[in-house]
């Protein structure tokens, strides 16, 4: 999506822009990188092909994952050996938190930080006229050795001025009957949306501030339906992924907007990937949304302990709202879903059971367990150089949620693997024993996919 909107940036200028995304376009080739890892898309053949069959003079390259920062600096290399003219430019999560360490890339000529809608299209339009750079929002270069980075200090205040991605030239086809893609799908046409950027909530563990910057903004409504308009009809698209970091962070704007839908008849099925602000939810927008064809909601409660939610995660949001929600979703039998963390400096093994105990209270067996992961620029990474809470030298490397690479004077990485291989025993236990229905639908569930019941075993062991 990031992606799309960029190519509608520059297609819009008139310029001819393609999007390769190597996932996509090699979804069926795997190779094995070490024990840990599998690289799943386009060999480098595959791309110096497009590339010299394109011939482009701009290439922007962008990964989600810090964790895959090698990726850049891997296909810098290969962008300026098949092309040596050709200009290069990163960018998207990880550049904006390390952008350093990307632009010392001698490969490297072009950095953009956060949001690029309008820092992307004035770098083009610099390069083609030959102007200064130092007054371009968020860039990075390099003069005489030495490199510059620009503030980003810009942000968009009117999103519906930002033209919708380039769904003609992300090549939706690709993606549709995809099983999977950040969730399971129900629809063979499905499609993210994106209407609004940046959350109020300052989560300790979260550097999504830094990407969309520390002000929530919104998109009409009017243009959400717009955008739902040309999905349905131009792309036939059936099941909508919301990706807003929170969708109902404004309760208002959410009403009107899920009411919209529903006096569009868009018969759409939804879901949140990214999980919902619970703190601004109410009994009417669950009815809303559920009208609307929400078909699963995330509720990103973080812990089942208060003080750990308020004193050191910082979110705002309190736990009886969370049970009285989820008795709700019961009641009108929608679909939920809980995202928890564990293992946040401060927080004690007690802690860490209390979450897994909330999530079992409020009839959620299988919530998502993430081991807190200290990501640069986040307040958890800045504690944890500091108290020496690291339990070997920070490597990027170690970026993923179950790499354990924290210890503090009240638990070390061991206790966390005992309590998640614990947890996973008691949310069994007690769904067995609170609503066999359930378990007994996900085993049949498992049974019609043998690779499911492959990957649980997996993750199990």
């Amino acid at each position: 999506m990031g992606l799309g909107y960029l190519a509608a940036v520059i297609d819009n200028m008139g310029i001819n822009v393609k999007i390769l995304d190597c996932l996509i376009r090699g979804w069926d080739h795997e190779e094995k990188v070490d024990n840990l890892l599998i690289k799943v898309g386009l060999s480098d053949d595959e791309i110096e092909h497009y590339i010299r069959e394109f011939k482009p003079d701009v290439v922007g390259i962008n990964c989600q994952f810090s964790r895959q920062y090698k990726i850049y600096h891997h296909l810098l290399a290969l962008v300026k050996r098949v092309h040596p003219g050709c200009i290069t430019i990163a960018g998207g999560p990880h550049v904006t938190v390390c952008p350093t360490e990307i632009l010392k890339d001698q490969n490297c000529d072009f950095i953009l930080l956060g949001e690029a809608d309008e820092s992307f299209k004035t770098l083009i339009e610099s390069l083609i006229q030959g102007t200064d750079l130092k007054s371009i929002d968020g860039l990075g270069w390099k003069s005489e050795g030495k490199v510059i980075q620009n503030e980003k200090s810009k942000w968009i205040a009117d999103l519906d001025s930002i033209p919708f991605p380039a769904y003609h030239i992300m090549e939706l086809e690709r993606y549709f009957g995809l099983s999977a893609s950040h969730g399971m799908r129900h629809k063979k046409r499905f499609s993210p949306i994106i209407t609004s950027r940046g959350c109020p909530a300052k989560c300790t563990f979260c550097s999504a501030y830094k990407v969309w910057g520390n002000r929530y903004r919104l998109r009409s409504v009017d243009n959400v339906i717009e955008e739902m308009r040309l999905l349905r009809d131009r792309y036939g698209v059936e099941e909508l992924m919301f990706e807003d970091d929170n969708v109902t962070a404004n309760p208002k704007r959410a009403k009107e907007l899920f009411s919209r839908m529903i006096e569009e008849g868009f018969n759409f099925i939804w879901d949140t990937p990214n999980g919902v602000g619970v703190w601004s939810m109410d009994e009417e927008l669950l009815d809303l949304m559920k009208q609307s064809g929400c078909i699963k909601l995330n509720f990103p409660v973080e812990s089942g302990s208060q003080y750990v939610l308020s004193n050191i995660i910082q979110k705002p949001l309190q736990l009886k709202k969370v049970v009285k929600l989820t008795e709700y979703c019961r009641k009108i039998s929608l679909d939920y879903g809980m995202f928890l963390v564990i293992g946040m400096p401060g927080e004690k093994l007690e802690d860490m059971w209390k979450s897994i105990r909330f999530a079992a209270y409020c009839g959620c067996y299988s919530p998502h367990i993430s081991v807190a992961t200290p990501y640069p620029g986040t307040k958890l990474f800045k504690e944890c150089g500091e108290k020496g809470y690291f339990v070997h030298e920070f490597n990027l490397d170690d970026l993923f949620i179950r790499s354990f690479i924290i210890r503090t004077p009240e638990w070390n990485e061991h206790d966390l693997r005992r309590i998640l291989l614990k947890a996973y025993i008691y949310l069994t236990f007690r769904i067995m024993l609170e609503n066999p229905v359930i378990l007994f639908t996900r085993i049949i569930e498992k049974l019609r996919n043998p690779l499911l019941i492959l990957q649980y075993l997996k993750r199990t062991l």
